[in-house]
């Protein structure tokens, strides 16, 4: 579950795609656009756990 405000500033947090860089296993770097709620005031990403698995997966392959 995603906290409603950012936990750093309590900024009002919003969803909309974000670039993330994710460096492989092999050492190769892939860019991907992702869903993610973005806080408004400081900029902190919070990813859905379900994206955020699919990141661990893409990291850890060669």
């Amino acid at each position: 579950m995603l906290p409603d405000n950012c936990s750093f500033c309590q900024g009002k947090l919003v969803e909309k795609n974000t670039e993330v860089e994710v460096k492989k296993a092999d050492g190769e770097s892939v860019s991907l656009r992702v869903p993610a709620y973005v806080c408004e005031t400081c900029g902190e990403v919070y990813y859905k756990p379900e994206v955020s698995r699919q990141l661990d997966r893409i990291a850890y392959s060669r």
